[in-house]
């Protein structure tokens, strides 16, 4: 029941009401509540009192009095998820919400088509979960249908409210959420819920048009951010079909894995360097185990079992069943692996080999690679003062950087996975990853280069393995080959990249290359491609006043992102960037001048220059100047990943990289350093490497320093060398210089 209200005009008499429901604030704030009454002309809700002008909409949702007859015989037992609740709350009590039942079955059927069915039970401990009271689902249009069987919340008073599923909204997709498909979002408001519900649900998906009947890739995961009492997928398979699946990190086996494979399929697993086959499991079983001090024990062989799924013969169906209890939250670390690395996952594929994945998505990329008479003259045009084969190449990356906005318009599955045909993209000047991959490989076809387009998963998301057959990703870069036979990567997504940089998170993650029926891994950058060079030049004034000049020149795929920062930059701002940037290096300074050089020509090498004024810039104790040096402390700023006490889980970079620092300091005539600090030198192999080193030639101190990320990944069971490593990096960086005053 939904009751309007408007100033000015009378209002039915409501006493004593003990519906739950939801009230509207004229001000737009939605609140649920569990008791109204209304009492000389004034709302009580909940124990406070609020006047008539200042409620804009009352909506009831009433306890629904429903017969044995007609409550869900899917529904879980009231009582039992109340006592599961509590006990879960005495283990857990600061834990936003308790996940109690995540449970979830998948069926294929024989023709190809399947169905999803999912229950959940939970209860809200804190607001931040006050979001499982609405339960939004995807309509692929004209290839599947959702439908939530039922829903309720068990307020804390006892109270039962059931959704009316008839209710539920249909709404289109926002224009920010990018999807292989089109079609509508299903929104279902649960009533009732508050901090202290309990909210169950159940909802059914049926894919009638599968885009490809022949692909099945079902995924679960077994922990979350919240404990989970109880976790469980069901995967139903027509038979003869035969389930091929990648279990990563069972519980207590962390970072190890349980593989049934084929011997095709085992070719393309990039886990192939720790691959164990032991005794006491099923053929083509594989186990790819973590032997790190620590994680891989006596019994290690005998949890890993568990991620076995239980097998059951059925007339028609082959059924397997993964099923775990008592999972624990999963607590963060700072700069920790993506979710999908550490917690317990499950992948899956009904193909025994990559050919099908590889004929399908490679004839429709093959397709959309043609090349057209505008396309055509429009590279010659590119290209015609070029000499090199590499400055070909690198004038058609800018310009399809820069002159096709990046804007995601799906219309299919095939468009979505493959990209628009190159001449849609060129002629719209706009397109998606996959649009400018296909547009760039087809100008590159032009000038003889072959270049095909992959398909991977940033860095920023959880690892693919490759292992099963499926086209797993969030982004799509273009794979080229050059005439020496060397593989190149190009990301033509972005707008600010030079030949052969392309952007960081494409960095050390697998790729699919359909048209080149492979998949493999794209290598780390070497940390020079990723490389700020810092530059001061402070002169010190005998009463201790200072200029200085500071210059950065970012190097290679840091330039790329520098310029871009820049270039989102409105020019009225940077002044403000520079200054706010000049006070982190020396601190109270005043920004004399500036000035960006390169910005507006990407054919010259970006710098970032300024001068600056520094009253009293040493601190000063008698007779004695003690100099803070300009900019080498800020160079190991940071580092949070190393202030646990010990790590779970690895520490993940973006890429390798390097900061060089270089500092020459003038003194006045008649200062005098006292002494310099001893140089340092440290080593963390094969992951980092550091030095600072100081020198003095005449009246000048010369500071130079250098630290050098080699890998993305330093191991968990490294933490603790690559903590003290880092610590003493940062130590090294708080030297000070002392320097007798002169008269």
């Amino acid at each position: 029941m939904r009751l309007r209200f408007f100033t000015g005009t009378s209002i039915f008499l409501l006493c004593g009401l003990l519906w739950s429901g939801q009230f509207k604030l004229y001000g737009g704030e939605t609140r649920n509540f569990n008791r109204l009454e209304l009492f000389r002309g004034k709302f009580i809700i909940d124990g406070e009192t609020y006047s008539k002008a200042d409620i804009g909409e009352i909506i009831f949702a009433e306890k629904v009095a429903i017969s044995e007859e007609q409550v869900p015989s899917e529904q879980y037992d009231t009582d039992s998820l109340l006592a599961l609740a509590d006990s879960l709350a005495m283990v857990y009590p600061d834990v936003p919400g308790i996940i109690i039942y995540d449970h979830g079955e998948m069926v294929l059927h024989s023709d190809g088509t399947r169905k999803y069915r999912y229950h959940f039970a939970g209860k809200i401990q804190k607001a931040s979960r006050l979001g499982w009271g609405t339960r939004s689902l995807f309509i692929n249009q004209g290839r599947s249908n959702v439908r939530v069987l039922f829903a309720r919340s068990i307020l804390p008073d006892g109270n039962i409210l059931y959704a009316d599923t008839s209710q539920a909204k249909i709404t289109p997709v926002s224009e920010d959420r990018v999807s292989f498909g089109y079609g509508s979002i299903y929104t279902l408001q649960i009533p009732g819920v508050q901090e202290g519900s309990i909210v169950e649900y159940l909802y059914e998906t049926e894919t009638y048009n599968p885009y490809d009947t022949a692909i099945y890739s079902p995924s679960w995961y077994f922990q979350n951010e919240d404990p989970v009492y109880s976790s469980r997928v069901i995967i139903r398979l027509p038979k003869p079909k035969n389930l091929y699946y990648l279990f990563k990190n069972p519980p207590e086996v962390f970072g190890s894995v349980l593989y049934l494979s084929s011997p095709e399929l085992t070719e393309n697993c990039i886990r192939n360097d720790d691959k164990l086959e032991l005794e006491g499991f099923i053929p083509d079983q594989i186990i790819y185990a973590d032997t790190t001090v620590g994680r891989w024990m006596e019994n290690s062989l005998q949890k890993l079992k568990q991620a076995e799924p239980k097998i059951v013969d059925e007339d028609t169906s082959t059924v397997y069943i993964w099923h775990f209890k008592n999972m624990p939250p999963l607590v963060f670390e700072p700069r920790m692996p993506d979710f999908g690395d550490v917690v317990p996952n499950l992948n899956c594929s009904v193909l025994n080999d990559w050919e099908y994945i590889f004929d399908w998505l490679g004839n429709f990329q093959k397709a959309r690679i043609k090349i057209t008479p505008e396309i055509e003259q429009k590279t010659m045009e590119l290209i015609a003062e070029a000499k090199t084969i590499e400055e070909k190449i690198d004038r058609i990356y800018r310009w399809v950087q820069r002159n096709i906005q990046y804007i995601s318009i799906k219309g299919s599955v095939s468009s979505g996975q493959t990209g628009h045909p190159a001449e849609e993209t060129f002629h719209n000047g706009y397109g998606d990853c996959t649009d400018k991959s296909i547009l760039f490989c087809t100008m590159l076809k032009v000038i003889g280069i072959e270049a095909h387009p992959v398909i991977l998963m940033t860095n920023s998301d959880e690892t693919v393995d490759r292992c099963i057959p499926d086209i797993s990703g969030n982004h799509a870069i273009t794979k080229l080959f050059m005439p020496d036979g060397e593989e190149k990567f190009l990301d033509p997504t972005s707008t600010t990249y030079k030949f052969p940089y392309f952007r960081s998170d494409d960095i050390g993650v697998s790729y699919v290359d359909a048209i080149g029926r492979t998949v493999g891994l794209i290598p780390e950058n070497p940390p020079q491609h990723y490389l700020e060079r810092i530059a001061v030049d402070m002169q010190i004034q005998p009463n201790g006043d200072a200029t200085a000049e500071f210059k950065s020149t970012p190097i290679g795929m840091l330039e790329a992102a520098y310029r871009g920062f820049w270039e989102w930059q409105q020019p009225e701002r940077y002044e403000m960037i520079f200054a706010n940037w000049m006070n982190s290096i020396f601190p109270e300074a005043d920004l004399d001048s500036f000035k960006l050089i390169g910005i507006s020509d990407m054919d010259s090498q970006l710098v970032e220059w300024a001068k600056v004024s520094v009253d009293s810039f040493p601190a000063e104790t008698e007779d004695i100047w003690i100099l803070t040096i300009p900019g080498i402390e800020r160079s190991m700023r940071g580092f949070n990943e190393i202030n646990l006490t010990e790590r779970k889980y690895d520490i993940e970079y973006t890429c390798p990289s390097t900061d060089e620092y270089s500092v020459e300091i003038e003194l006045p005539k008649g200062a005098r350093v006292i002494e310099l600090p001893e140089n340092v030198e440290l080593t963390c192999e094969p992951y980092a490497d550091f030095f600072l080193k100081f020198n003095q030639k005449g009246n000048k101190i010369l500071v130079n320093s250098r630290f050098r990320l080699k890998t993305r990944i330093i191991p968990a069971y490294h933490f603790e060398v690559y903590k003290k490593f880092i610590i003493s990096a940062k130590q090294a960086t708080e030297k000070r210089l002392f320097v007798k005053k002169p008269k």
